[in-house]
Order: C-alpha cells, then sequence, then structure tokens
C-alpha cells in the first residue's frame, strides 16, 4: 500500500513540476496517408513513371513537409509517418503528359484512402462547351472616352480527356478563344485553369492553359475606347454559348444594346442591371454587338457602384495554378516524406509561405479535385464551393450570407 502511495505521490509531483506539452505531443503524431491514381480516360492504363507529389502547410501559412513517392503498377501509393498539423492543409499533386491533377484536403481528409484521376490528352477544342457568358459594363470614362469591361465565362469540358493547347500546330484549333472590341487595353485574365500564356490572336486572345474534363470558369477584365457614341464589333463566340448576356447599370440610362433581346432587369451586390441576351449560339456563328447610347465629353456619365468595389473584384482562383504548385513542390522533390524543422530549413525567409499564396494554391489544386467526375462529389456541393464572385455573376439569386467569405478571399493575378 505504501509502495503505492509513494507511486501516486511521485506522478503527482511529476505533473505538477514536469507537465506534459500535450500540444507537441498532439503536433508530434504521424499519421500514413494511402491512396490511388487511376485513369479517367476510359481504355486508358495506370500511366508508368509517374510520382505522386505532397505539399503540407501548417495552419500559420508555413511550409510543413514535402514528399514525392511513386505509384505501383496498379496506381497505389503511400506516404508514411506524415505529421499531422491541425488547421493545416495537405495538397497531393500528379504530373501527367505536362498536366498537374490532385487535390487539397485538411486532416480529417486523410483518414480515407485518396483517389487522383488523371486523363489522357486530346488536341480537339471543339469539345468544349460554353453553358454562359456574361459581358458587364463596369464603368465609363466620358472623358477620355473609355469604357471598362468585366466577363465571365462558364464552360465545361463533357469529355474523359483533357484538352491540351498545341500553338505549334495552327492547322488544329487546340486552345480556347475570345473575342475582344477593336483596339483593347489592360487585358487582364484570371481562371480556374492550370498555368498557360495568354496570346494575342485575329481580334481577340488564346488561353495555352489545359482544360481538364469538367466544369470551369474564367473571367477577363479590359479597357476599350469608343467614338460617336457607340461600340460596335463581331462577338464571334468561337466555342459558342448556351447563353450570352450583357449587363448595363440602371445608373448609365441612356445605354442600350443591339443584337440581343432585353429581358427583365436584375440586382446583383445591391446594383440593378439592365439585362440584354442571346441563347444557343452555335460555336463561330456569334453576333453583330453593337453598344449604344455612350457618353461624349462635356456630359457627366461615370457609374461607380458596388462593382467596382474591392470586394466585387476579389478573384480568389488564379491562373498560373499548376506552375505555382509545381514551383513549390520540386523544392521537395525527394522520395518519401521529409517534415520541415528548424535543423533542414536553411532559411526561414525562402521557406515561409505567405497566407494568401498557401489559400491560392489550395484552391487551385481543389479546382482539380476530381471527385466531382468520381461521382462522389454532388454537383451542388461542388458549385457551391466556387469563389463567390462567379456564384454571384452566374447566379445571381444565391444566399447573400456567402458575402463574408467573399471579404475573406484574396487576390492573386497571373
Amino acid at each position: 500500500m505504501r509502495v503505492k502511495l509513494f507511486v501516486l505521490a511521485v506522478l503527482t509531483v511529476a505533473v505538477f513540476h514536469f507537465p506534459f506539452e500535450w500540444d507537441s505531443l498532439r503536433a508530434q503524431e504521424t499519421i500514413d496517408v494511402h491512396g490511388r491514381v487511376v485513369n479517367g480516360t476510359e481504355g486508358a492504363e495506370i500511366p508508368e513513371g509517374l510520382n505522386v507529389l505532397m505539399l503540407v502547410t501548417a495552419a500559420d501559412g508555413r511550409l510543413a513537409g514535402t514528399g514525392q513517392v511513386a505509384p505501383d503498377a496498379q496506381g497505389r501509393f503511400v506516404f508514411e509517418a506524415v505529421q499531422v498539423q491541425e488547421g493545416g492543409s495537405y495538397t497531393f499533386s500528379v504530373d501527367h503528359l505536362g498536366v498537374f491533377y490532385g487535390m487539397s484536403l485538411d486532416v480529417a481528409g486523410l483518414a480515407e484512402d485518396l483517389v487522383i484521376t488523371v486523363f489522357e490528352t486530346t488536341r480537339d477544342a471543339s469539345i468544349i462547351h460554353v453553358e454562359q457568358q456574361v459581358m458587364v459594363l463596369v464603368a465609363l470614362n466620358k472623358d477620355d472616352q473609355l469604357a471598362s469591361v468585366l466577363e465571365f465565362v462558364s464552360f465545361v469540358n463533357p469529355t474523359d480527356r483533357t484538352l491540351l493547347p498545341d500553338l505549334t500546330k495552327l492547322d488544329q484549333i487546340s486552345f480556347l478563344r475570345f473575342a475582344l472590341p477593336p483596339n483593347p487595353a489592360e487585358l487582364t485574365v484570371e481562371s480556374d485553369l492550370p498555368g498557360g500564356d495568354i496570346v494575342s490572336i485575329g481580334t481577340g486572345f488564346a488561353v495555352t492553359s489545359p482544360v481538364a474534363p469538367g466544369d470551369h470558369n474564367m473571367n477577363f477584365s479590359y479597357t476599350v475606347p469608343y467614338e460617336d457614341e457607340s461600340i460596335a464589333y463581331r462577338q464571334s463566340l468561337v466555342q459558342g454559348a448556351d447563353l450570352f448576356q450583357v449587363w448595363v447599370p440602371e445608373s448609365i440610362p441612356d445605354v442600350a444594346v443591339t443584337g440581343l433581346e432585353k429581358i427583365d432587369p436584375i440586382t446583383v451586390e445591391g446594383t440593378a442591371y439592365r439585362v440584354y441576351e442571346g441563347r444557343d449560339f452555335p460555336p463561330g456563328q456569334g453576333l453583330q454587338l453593337e453598344i449604344t447610347g455612350l457618353p461624349m465629353p462635356g456630359v457627366w456619365s461615370r457609374f461607380s457602384g458596388t462593382v467596382t468595389g474591392g470586394a466585387f473584384w476579389q478573384i480568389v482562383i488564379p491562373s498560373a495554378l499548376g506552375a505555382t504548385l509545381a514551383a513549390m513542390l520540386l523544392w521537395g522533390m525527394i522520395r518519401g516524406y521529409r517534415p520541415v524543422t528548424a535543423g533542414n530549413m536553411p532559411d526561414t525567409a525562402v521557406m515561409a509561405v505567405d497566407p494568401a499564396e498557401r489559400a491560392a494554391v489550395v484552391r487551385a489544386v481543389a479546382a482539380l479535385d476530381q471527385r466531382y467526375q468520381d461521382g462522389d462529389l454532388p454537383k451542388d456541393e461542388y458549385r457551391a464551393q466556387r469563389p463567390e464572385l462567379m456564384a454571384r455573376v452566374l447566379d445571381p439569386g444565391l444566399d447573400q450570407d456567402a458575402e463574408e467569405n467573399e471579404e475573406a478571399s484574396g487576390e492573386q493575378r497571373e
């Protein structure tokens, strides 16, 4: 009995004088991460020579670990003894034929086997189907006779192959193309696609990013000069469109759009818009678009509403996603998993990952998450994870409670 009391007393003293650092122990907890790579193209085999890359980011945005493993013949892989990072993120990616595929998860998501789906490629851009394209007249500067425009495009690759552009073969159109009004300037393009180039072509531009199977979004802004109170050009709609709309703020009363049907106005972010639309445009048919009634010098008319506010302009799905991910992961091109510690961290300034950049990478890989294509994620839930800006523009009826999430979103441009 005395022995038991003595042991109890020793343990009590130890607890008070040498308290356990539970947080430290928790931080050192490890888990084996299992997964497999599958080929989503019908009849295609699991590619040989693949490598699965892993990026572990701590809750504070710092790089916590990297790794690389090779799947076996059945596509199975495992990262052993990966540190648990509460509040952190785990990004997994595979490069197949020059296209990155992957996913981003929190700690809870590591409990189940991961599935990364890769696809074979095609050069046929006709597979791309545009569901909706919205052109928003953002601002008019009567002194410079300059219009600021923002366009949103929602499109889908309904096949089981990734469109991989090839600009060296001009006899086959293998990239996305979009028309612009005459003499545009300050073009900025953002999307949920992996990194690529923006190439001036014809009367618009082309995007050389790969387009994996599934739903995608793109937006681009630019300025365009006008004369004689109008902007007129041929909107070719190269990929076609189920729905093409032009939105004009009600605060600009004299502006109208010809070539499209005027429908009921809508209100987005507290701003009312007149809406003009056309439907069921086959690829390349397009329309002759004319915007009339633009203000001339001497007539004050400049729109400045919520559409030009910072929150509305914030885009949380930047371009160059694949390139950013690759650059971060290549730092850890090693076999197996290696946590980042004080001992192997050469330079804090180099190793630290800015939280905004981390968030961008997480969203980038999530956009490539193939769970939706595998049927593991409902379409409504998949769409709900998209940036609030895109959701509100393409679905004006979306719950306004999501505004808080939009305000927390970062902006990163290609």
